[in-house]
């Protein structure tokens, strides 16, 4: 496997951090975040995403954690 860059390795890290908590799974994550299924296993192997798609992971985990969050405290 590709050696990743250490902003690559954070964001693969804050994926699974917010997958953890959501309970969504790799393909899922893909295509809601980026509309690509296999986005983790993409990056994980060595592809380089575009700062434009790393803003839009980001964006989707932000969005997605607010309403994880609301959902657990209506419980």
């Amino acid at each position: 496997m590709k050696k990743l860059h250490p902003n690559i390795v954070q964001l693969l890290a804050d994926i699974e951090a917010y997958r953890a908590l959501s309970g969504e799974d790799r393909t899922a994550f893909g295509l809601g975040a980026v509309n690509d299924g296999n986005f983790i296993s993409r990056v994980e192997h060595g592809r380089q995403p575009s700062f434009s798609t790393i803003d839009r992971v980001y964006r989707y985990i932000e969005v997605r954690t607010k309403a994880v969050h609301r959902k657990a405290a209506r419980r």
